[in-house]
């Protein structure tokens, strides 16, 4: 079973300030050369993903296995961090050209002026969510008052539980916390709490699942009252595409194939599932749910297109973000996103 450090907002705490003492006991590779100026120069990337290869990143997998990347003339190398907070730091510091982050991440960067900024949604809405005992037989948030809830402690599953009870209209001491650290899957299954706040829907919700042969009630965070957000975003150097056409060149590439293997992945489940077995460590089983589950929310809503940033809609998330505590600085979303490397307008 997975650990849950790979977690909505779980390594903000974990990220320093910008240094290059910080980064360099990284494992990624230096950046390879991004070719020549052309628009279809060969060019080799460095993509560092935000966790091992999981039903997240199905739409990078796809189009790999497809051949889109190869018909955009590149070469793309995906890495694991030895940490979660690694991805971002290491965009900012050129030690990878692309990463895979969170969209809380970015305000986080923002925070500590890391020159990122992302460039194409990969999972366009929140997979965080309150995840309840089917036992329990919840079905409105109302029907948490006198359950317990498992959080791991970190000040952002504070923030969503807040968030929750003034939706729900309850208190804490009608919905009680416990503090399990990351054993959020297994204190549920122990019944040492009703609840969870930090498990995936696509992950943990699926496990739960399996382990109890029912489904969980499971609410998302947006409709705990959080603003929607993206939970996966593709994140690159800003400093870099001012100042590199090469470099600019291969991500919007990238993005394009990235775009063409979300659609391809999200008209063929059975065959993003196969791809999926092939590159991930989880069980098939697991795989065989989630996966097919994981692309019908990569479905654009309100008649967006792959891949586009709701800008909007990430300013809402940034204020909430601060109001909660979880930032200082005030956000600013249109200075960590763009829609600049689309290969449509959005």
């Amino acid at each position: 079973m997975r650990t849950t450090t790979r977690r909505l907002w779980a390594v903000a705490a974990l990220l320093p300030m910008l240094t290059l003492a910080a980064a360099c006991g990284s494992h990624a590779a230096p950046p390879a050369a991004a070719g020549g100026g052309s628009a279809n120069s060969p060019a080799s990337l460095n993509v560092e993903l935000d966790w091992v290869p999981n039903p997240d990143h199905v739409g990078l997998y796809y189009a790999e296995q497809k051949g889109d990347f190869a018909r955009q003339h590149l070469t793309v190398h995906f890495l694991t961090p030895s940490n979660a907070a690694d991805p971002i730091k290491l965009v900012g510091l050129n030690k990878v050209d692309l990463a895979v982050s969170y969209e809380s991440e970015m305000f986080y960067g923002q925070q500590e002026n890391l020159p990122v900024t992302a460039v194409a949604t990969i999972v366009p809405v929140p997979l965080n969510s309150l995840i309840v005992n089917p036992k329990d037989h919840v079905t409105s948030l109302s029907q948490m008052k006198g359950k317990k809830v498992g959080i791991s402690g970190i000040p952002s599953d504070g923030a969503v539980y807040d968030t929750m009870l003034k939706t729900a209209h309850l208190t804490p001491s009608e919905v009680p916390t416990v503090t399990v650290g990351f054993n959020l899957v297994p204190s549920l299954l122990s019944n040492k709490v009703d609840g969870i706040i930090g498990g995936y829907r696509n992950v943990e919700a699926i496990q739960i699942q399996q382990e109890m042969n029912q489904k969980p009630s499971v609410f998302p965070a947006s409709e705990l009252g959080v603003p929607n957000y993206a939970e996966l975003v593709l994140v690159a150097n800003r400093n870099r595409l001012a100042s590199s056409k090469s470099y600019a060149s291969t991500v919007r590439r990238f993005v394009a194939a990235l775009v063409a293997g979300t659609n391809g992945a999200i008209k063929d489940p059975s065959g993003a599932t196969s791809i999926m077995e092939q590159v991930s460590q989880y069980k098939v089983a697991f795989l065989q749910t989630s996966v097919p589950y994981t692309t019908t929310l990569l479905k654009p809503a309100n008649g967006m297109k792959t891949g586009c940033i709701d800008e909007p809609a990430w300013q809402s998330f940034g204020n909430w973000m601060k109001k909660n505590k979880l930032i200082k600085v005030t956000p600013k979303a249109a200075l960590i996103s763009t829609d600049k490397y689309m290969p449509y307008s959005c």
